[in-house]
């Protein structure tokens, strides 16, 4: 879960908002006790409430927004307002897109790979290298839904984790979700993680 944009005073209407939050938050709940928070790379770009993030199918994170101004009140026209409009964008990348893990990213084969999904049916997922040795335990398929974010929240966000049956010469049997209550029908980002390195995501339809 990654905890990024927004401030930690004030109140979010309008100009009352501050001390930005620049220092993006990796929270791992599978990490012992005292070990879960992770503090990463820093912004210099406050954000404020009207702070958005996305995650991209490459794995990174877009991030946009700036505080609630009315209208457009650009730096340049004076220091009448303290965070004024931002128009930069910002391509945040986590941990696991660090050069030195590049060797654990796989490729989605997306022509023989099944982009229709169906509810609790069988899916074929290929992958490269084929002729690497991977064991099923470090492969994980999971299903993401892009969610409508704005004001620094992001609505009908969701990760499914899906169950993989079968890997052999890097062609991945999975499960799809059970039904709509899971997952509502619509496109989500399928990604296949490797050693806690995901692939690039390729877009199914459910």
């Amino acid at each position: 879960i990654l905890l990024i944009n927004g401030a930690m005073a004030g109140t979010s209407a309008w100009n009352s908002a501050d001390k930005p939050n620049l220092t993006p938050v990796l929270y791992t709940p599978t990490n012992p006790k005292g070990l879960r928070f992770r503090q990463l790379a820093p912004s210099k770009i406050p954000r404020m409430y009207h702070s958005v993030s996305a995650v991209l199918p490459g794995g990174e994170v877009l991030v946009a927004g700036s505080n609630t101004n009315p209208f457009y009140m650009m730096k340049k026209y004076g220091d009448h307002f303290k965070f004024p409009t931002e128009v930069r964008v910002e391509k945040f990348y986590p941990p696991y897109l660090d050069p030195s893990l590049k060797k654990h990213r796989l490729i989605i084969v997306e022509g023989e790979s099944d982009k229709q999904l169906k509810y609790g049916r069988e899916m074929r997922i290929q992958v490269e290298p084929r002729n690497r040795r991977m064991n099923r335990r470090g492969i994980k398929v999971t299903m993401y839904s892009p969610p409508f974010t704005t004001h620094g929240y992001s609505m009908n966000q969701r990760l499914l984790v899906l169950k993989v049956k079968e890997l052999e010469n890097g062609l991945i049997t999975a499960v799809a979700p059970p039904s709509g209550r899971l997952a509502p029908p619509g496109y989500y980002l399928l990604f296949v993680n490797h050693r806690g390195v995901p692939s690039r995501g390729m877009w199914v339809h459910i």
